[in-house]
């Protein structure tokens, strides 16, 4: 399905140029660097997190036309350290966030109490997210959670069991650093500073490993699974078939050496989505390989989407009015990109 056989792209230049091409929005959300930020299931709200140590809550839906655009619906103030991670339930219920502090916790979105913690981490907490069967509503949305970081160990915490706040299960298979984990209902992903991308079936128990010889820093799979779309710092953007570990396409053109930058697929999977170190946007046609620059109208000379760094790329996963992208940049905003400036319904 992915056409890396096929010779020409199937995509229109008129759509690769659209995506990201109006800023509907931006939200100044934290003092110094915003790390990450993440829609919802209902693509309506999104968290962000911060090295200033908060956690935000904002209506991505209204946020262009609200009177106080840095004044959030709610924020959450737990941690000691940076935030680096955040997850969110598939009932919206409830979120995940772990980070500097080595600390992850479970929170209730409406009340802002903190329902777990779990403190099993020896290192920076990079990734969290939730994972396994999700239950009913009255359950509280999934039944496990994954978090991964510095200390290069996958651990599994069961959020039915409430006494329960130790590690159900740990991978500990990396050589170093964890800093991406993709979660679905059969299989875990993960890049690490070590190079690999290892996959966890679990419902086989098998591991399989690929070697890219590079940190990798984002890991993505399409939604059938078929492809993982891989971002490492060797400013390369990786697809790669999850079946037989073939690269079938690699993306260039961007700067991404140092920082822990975000690789996405767009919400039809035709199209790459990636903000660099340098500030800048990146699109590029899946098939084609053809890139372009999200330029706003008054990024003056330097042509950047946001004047430092991009430190992640969201997706929103239910964008109406085609591609809706977030991103969180190192000069403390958040800004949202659609195709066109019409508002969603």
């Amino acid at each position: 399905m992915w056409g890396h056989r096929a010779p020409h792209s199937t995509m229109p230049p008129s759509t690769l140029a659209s995506i990201g091409s109006h800023r509907h929005a931006t939200i100044p959300a934290h003092n110094g660097p915003c790390n990450v930020v993440r829609y919802n299931t209902l693509g309506r709200y999104i968290l962000t997190g911060g090295s200033d140590r908060q956690i935000h809550l904002y209506n991505a839906t209204n946020a262009s036309t609200a009177a106080s655009p840095s004044i959030p619906i709610k924020s959450y103030g737990a941690h000691s350290h940076e935030i680096l991670a955040l997850s969110i339930s598939s009932d919206n219920m409830q979120f995940a966030s772990g980070g500097g502090d080595k600390s992850v916790y479970v929170w209730d979105v409406a009340s802002g109490t903190i329902l777990r913690r779990f403190n099993a981490h020896v290192g920076k907490v990079n990734v969290v997210e939730f994972c396994g069967v999700p239950s009913n509503a009255s359950a509280g949305g999934d039944s496990l959670l994954s978090a991964a970081g510095f200390d290069g160990a996958v651990r599994f915490y069961d959020l039915r069991s409430q006494g329960s706040w130790k590690p159900i299960l740990e991978l500990k298979q990396s050589r170093d650093a964890i800093l991406s984990l993709a979660a679905t209902s059969s299989r875990i992903y993960t890049g690490s500073v070590d190079g690999h991308v290892r996959t966890y079936d679990l419902r086989s128990g098998q591991l399989s490993s690929d070697l890219v010889d590079v940190p990798i820093s984002s890991i993505r799979p399409s939604r059938n699974e078929t492809s993982l779309l891989v971002a490492s710092l060797d400013s390369t953007v990786r697809l790669f078939d999850t079946e037989t570990g073939e690269c079938l396409q690699s993306f260039t053109g961007h700067k991404h050496g140092q920082y822990r930058c975000r690789a996405v697929l767009t919400t039809e999977e035709d199209a790459v989505v990636m903000g660099d170190e340098e500030g800048k946007l990146h699109v590029w046609d899946l098939v084609s390989r053809h890139r372009r620059e999200v330029i706003p109208r008054d990024a003056g000379a330097a042509g950047k989407a946001h004047p430092k760094g991009i430190l992640w790329t969201e997706i929103n996963p239910l964008a109406e009015n085609g591609n809706e992208v977030a991103t969180a940049g190192a000069d403390g905003t958040v800004k949202i990109w659609r195709s066109s400036s019409e508002p969603r319904g």
